[in-house]
C-alpha cells in the first residue's frame, strides 16, 4: 500500500517497494519515483512512459497514475508534501516537469547524487543522522524547484479538448473546505455549472464520484492526525469533515480494510517493537546491494575551485578534430548580402575565424523579384546572383535555406521585435519540381557544377510555433504536417539529384527540445518511408524546453549548461533506434538566447559558456553555427545604443565580443587533441607545441531563469551569477623534451577584451567616430608572454582565471 500521507510539519518522506503493479489512482502530494533496479512502466493522464535504472520522473499532485514493474524492479518512491511546496515557494500553482526520460540534463545527475545520500542515510539508524537528512531534503526540493518548476507563466499551449485548470480550482476548493460540509449544490454553485454537469465532469476526470473525492481528501488528511496526534477518533473524524465517527469508519474500512483504531494500534506496536518484516529485510538488502554498486563520499558533488590537469604525452592516443565551431556563420537574408556593411563584417569572420560556408535565408523576399510562379523564361535571378557572386568571388560557398523560413528576430521567448512570415507556396508539386530545376540549372550554368557540389542546400520545416501579432503562439504538429515535409523533400532533393547526383541536400533545422526522444525517433522513423534522404541533417540548439502536463505545454527556459551536447545526444540515440542511415549533423542554429535584446549577449560569460559547451560536443557533430554572425542583423528602431543585446559575435560596427574570440581560440587550436576536461582541451602537434584554450564560466543562477531576458538591465548583470570565484588548473604533462618553453597567451575577462566593460565606462548611449574608433582597438584580448624550465620530461605551469574568463595559450620550445 503506498504511503501518501505525512506530518504537517514534514517536507517529505522516502519508501521503497517492488510491487510490480498498482491501480489507476491519485493523491494529494508529489510522488517523485527513481528506479533503483529493473524496469518501470508508468501511466500518467494517458501519457505511457518508460522508465530504466536510475531514471526518475515527478507525479504532479491529483493526477491519475499507475505503474507495472518488472519482476525485479526495486523502486523508490519520495513523497513531497504539496502543502509544504506551496509554502516554501509562495505560489497557488505548482507544478514540476521532471522526466528523465525525455530530456537530458545535469540537473537530473544532481539529483541522482543528492537522492543517493538520502538512501545511503536510511541505513543510518543514528538520531544525530536526522539533521543532516532533512537538510538533504531541503537541497532536493531546491534543485528541483530550479530546474523543473513550472508557472502560469510557461503555458504555451493549452488544449482545448481538457481544461486542466478548472480541475485544478475544483481541487482546490475541495482542499480549502474539506474541513466543512460542503455539498456537489455548493461547488456547483461555486463555478456557475448545474449538478449534473458538474458530477459527470468530475467522474470523467477522476473516474470516482464527488463525495469520493471529498472523502479521499479527508481521508489524507485524517492520516497525519491519526498516526502523528493523540487525538480521539472522534475529534479526527470531526475536524476533517467526516459527519460521523460511523462515516470515517466506514470509508477509512473501504481504503485500508480495516478501522482507523485498529490503524493506529498496528502502527504504534510496530514502532514499539523496532522490528523489520521478513519483506522489510528484503528490502533493506536490497538497498544495501544498490549503495555497494553506486558508492558515494560526503563529497562527492562538491567542485574544488583548483583543478589538476595531469596526462602523459603520446602521439598515437592523440584524436583529431573533427567538429568545426566557426566554419559555418549565419549571416542573414539574401538581400542582406548585397550590403556592404555585411559583406565587410563577413570577410572579417572569414578571415580571423576561418569561415567558409556562409548561411542565409529568405530567397523568396519579394525585393530579389523571384517569382516562384514564373515561367522558366520569366524567372529573374540577378538579384540572388548579386549575393552569391559576393559569396564566391570571396572563396566563401553557399549554404542555402531554401525553405519558406520566416525573418524573425525575437526579445524574448514570447514576444517578437519582427516576425514576417513566408506564406507563398507552389501552386502544384509540378510548379515546385520546375522552380528547383531551373534554379539549379542556373547555378550551375553561371558557376560551374564543381563549384555548385561544394555549396549545402537546407530545406526547412515549417515549425510548430509561430509569433502571431508579435506574440508566441504554439499549436502541436500533426503526422499530416510531417508527411507533407518529407513529400517535398523527395520532390525538391529527387528534381535537384537528376540534374547534380553529388549535390549536398538536407534538412529540416528540426528543433530537438521540442521533439525530445521519441519524438525524434518517430519523426526519423516516418522519414525512412520515403524515398529521398537527406545528405546532412540540420538542428538547432537553444536552451529552451518544451514540455507537456496532461494536455498543457510549457516553454521554460532549461537550466542545462550543457543543452547542446544532450541535444545531440537524443539525435543521434534517435537515429540507433529508428535504424535511419548514418547521416553526418549540423548544428546550424545555436546560443546561449534566443533574445536579441539580452546583455548576457555581449558579456564574457557568452564567450565562457561557448568554450564550455565547444569542448563538451567535439565529435558530437559536423558544422556548428553560432546564431548570429554580426548584430546588424537585428539593428531596429529600438537599437540606437552602441551595445543593445544582439546575438552576434560582432556589433553593428563590426567590434569583436567575446564571443567572437571563444570560437577565434577554438579555431587556433592544433586538429590533434591530447586531453580535455570541463575547464580545458589540449591540442599539439609532433614538433613539440601545443595550444590550449581553457575558460572559467560561472552559472546563470536561479533569478536569471525567472527573468524576461529583454529586462536584464546591463548595470545588474552581475546579479545574475551563482558566483564569482576564480579558478586555477594546474597543468603537468609528463613526456616532453626538456628545455626552456615559452607560452603566449591571450586572455579576455572583464577588464580586458570585453567591449561591453570597455563602452559601460563611458556612460554614453551615443558615441562619436573616434569613440568608436577607440573600442575597436581597445576591445581586444590581454597578451601574456613567460617562460618555463623543464627538467624531467615535465612540463609543469599554473593558469590562473577569472570569473568568465577565456584564454587562449600557445606554448613552444624556445
Amino acid at each position: 500500500m503506498e504511503k501518501d500521507y505525512l506530518s504537517s510539519d514534514v517536507l517529505m518522506d522516502v519508501e521503497f517497494t517492488t510491487q510490480a503493479e498498482t491501480k489507476i489512482h491519485y493523491h494529494e502530494n508529489f510522488e517523485l519515483l527513481y528506479v533503483l533496479n529493473g524496469e518501470l512502466s508508468l501511466t500518467v493522464e494517458g501519457e505511457e512512459y518508460q522508465l530504466k535504472q536510475k531514471d526518475l520522473i515527478i507525479v504532479n499532485y491529483n493526477r491519475k497514475h499507475r505503474y507495472i514493474g518488472s519482476d525485479d524492479l526495486f523502486l523508490a518512491r519520495f513523497v513531497i508534501s504539496y502543502s509544504k511546496v506551496k509554502e516554501l515557494l509562495t505560489k497557488d500553482m505548482i507544478l514540476f516537469w521532471c522526466n528523465s526520460t525525455l530530456e537530458k540534463n545535469e540537473s537530473y545527475d544532481e539529483m541522482r547524487k543528492i537522492i543517493d545520500q538520502i538512501l545511503n542515510q536510511q541505513v543510518v539508524t543514528n538520531q544525530k543522522n536526522q539533521i543532516y537528512r532533512m537538510s538533504l531534503y531541503y537541497q532536493l526540493l531546491h534543485v528541483i524547484s530550479k530546474n523543473f518548476l513550472l508557472t502560469s507563466e510557461n503555458v504555451r499551449y493549452q488544449s482545448e479538448k481538457k481544461n486542466d485548470s478548472r480541475m485544478e480550482e475544483i481541487f482546490q476548493f475541495i482542499r480549502t473546505n474539506y474541513q466543512k460540509s460542503i455539498t456537489l449544490q455548493e461547488l456547483a454553485n461555486h463555478f456557475f455549472l448545474s449538478t449534473a454537469y458538474l458530477s459527470k465532469y468530475i467522474k470523467k476526470k477522476c473516474n470516482v464520484s464527488f463525495t469520493d473525492l471529498v472523502n479521499s481528501v479527508r481521508l489524507t488528511h485524517s492520516m497525519t492526525d491519526l498516526l502523528y496526534t493523540d487525538a480521539s477518533i472522534m475529534k479526527i473524524a470531526m475536524d476533517n469533515g467526516f459527519a460521523s465517527v460511523a462515516a470515517y469508519n466506514k470509508v477509512f474500512k473501504e481504503a485500508y480494510d480495516m478501522t482507523p483504531s485498529l490503524f493506529r494500534k498496528n502502527a504504534v506496536t510496530t514502532e514499539k517493537k523496532e522490528q523489520h518484516t521478513q519483506d522489510e529485510e528484503e528490502l533493506r538488502e536490497k538497498l544495501n546491494s544498490y549503495l555497494n554498486e553506486n558508492q558515494i563520499t560526503d563529497e562527492q558533488g562538491e567542485e574544488s575551485h583548483d583543478r589538476n590537469i595531469s596526462f602523459i604525452l603520446d602521439h598515437q592516443k592523440a584524436y583529431k578534430q573533427t567538429s568545426y565551431y566557426s566554419k559555418l556563420i549565419n549571416a542573414g537574408t539574401a538581400i542582406d548580402l548585397t550590403k556592404s556593411d555585411f559583406q565587410e563584417q563577413i570577410i572579417y569572420l572569414k578571415n580571423k575565424l576561418g569561415a567558409e560556408y556562409i548561411r542565409f535565408w529568405d530567397i523568396y523576399d519579394p525585393n530579389l523579384y523571384l517569382d516562384i510562379h514564373a515561367t522558366k523564361e520569366n524567372l529573374n535571378f540577378s538579384k540572388l546572383d548579386t549575393a552569391i557572386d559576393f559569396l564566391v568571388k570571396n572563396q566563401l560557398k553557399p549554404y542555402i535555406e531554401l525553405g519558406f523560413k520566416p525573418i524573425r528576430l525575437l526579445k524574448n521567448t514570447q514576444d517578437a521585435l519582427v516576425e514576417i512570415p513566408r506564406n507563398e507556396d507552389f501552386d502544384s508539386p509540378e510548379e515546385m519540381q520546375r522552380f528547383f530545376r531551373e534554379l539549379l540549372r542556373h547555378f550551375i550554368k553561371r558557376y560551374g557544377s564543381e563549384e555548385v557540389q561544394k555549396w549545402y542546400f537546407e530545406y526547412w520545416k515549417k515549425e510548430d510555433i509561430a509569433f502571431l501579432d508579435l506574440r508566441y503562439n504554439y499549436s502541436p504538429q500533426t503526422e499530416e504536417v510531417h508527411r507533407n515535409y518529407f513529400s517535398n523533400f523527395d520532390r525538391i532533393a529527387g528534381t535537384m539529384r537528376k540534374i547534380l547526383p553529388d549535390i549536398k541536400i538536407g534538412g529540416g533545422g528540426f528543433p530537438v527540445q521540442h521533439y525530445g526522444n521519441k519524438g525524434f525517433r518517430d519523426l526519423l522513423s516516418l522519414w525512412q518511408e520515403y524515398d529521398e534522404k537527406p545528405n546532412f541533417l540540420t538542428i538547432t540548439c537553444y536552451p529552451y524546453q518544451l514540455e507537456k502536463e496532461s494536455d498543457n505545454y510549457y516553454e521554460k527556459k532549461s537550466t542545462d549548461i550543457f543543452f547542446i551536447k544532450h541535444n545531440l545526444e537524443v539525435v543521434k540515440e534517435a537515429l540507433a533506434q529508428s535504424a535511419f542511415p548514418e547521416t553526418p549533423i549540423h548544428v546550424s542554429e545555436y546560443s546561449l538566447t534566443l533574445s536579441n535584446r539580452n546583455p548576457v549577449n555581449d558579456h564574457c560569460a557568452k564567450g565562457s559558456y561557448l568554450i564550455q559547451n565547444m569542448i563538451s560536443t567535439i565529435g558530437g557533430a559536423e558544422l556548428f553555427g553560432h546564431w548570429l554572425g554580426t548584430d546588424i542583423y537585428a539593428d531596429l528602431q529600438d537599437s540606437q545604443g552602441f551595445l543593445f543585446g544582439g546575438c552576434g559575435l560582432l556589433t553593428k560596427t563590426g567590434v569583436a565580443k567575446p564571443a567572437f574570440y571563444a570560437l577565434e581560440f577554438l579555431h587556433s587550436l592544433y586538429e590533434d587533441i591530447y586531453y580535455k576536461e570541463k575547464h580545458c582541451i589540449v591540442t599539439g602537434n609532433t614538433r613539440g607545441s601545443f595550444r590550449l584554450a581553457c575558460h572559467n564560466y560561472r552559472k546563470l543562477n536561479f533569478n536569471y531563469y525567472l527573468t524576461d531576458e529583454s529586462k536584464i538591465q546591463l548595470e545588474n548583470l552581475s546579479n545574475f551569477f551563482e558566483d564569482n570565484e576564480s579558478l586555477s588548473l594546474n597543468i603537468d604533462i609528463n613526456g616532453v623534451e626538456n628545455g626552456s618553453y615559452i607560452i603566449k597567451s591571450r586572455v579576455v575577462n572583464r577588464a580586458h577584451g570585453s567591449v561591453q566593460e570597455e563602452w559601460s565606462r563611458f556612460d554614453l548611449k551615443e558615441l562619436s567616430m573616434n569613440e568608436q574608433d577607440y573600442l575597436h582597438r581597445i576591445s581586444t584580448p590581454r597578451l601574456l608572454n613567460t617562460k618555463v624550465k623543464v627538467e624531467n620530461n615535465r612540463l609543469q605551469f599554473s593558469i590562473h582565471l577569472k570569473p568568465h574568463e577565456i584564454r587562449y595559450l600557445h606554448v613552444t620550445m624556445e
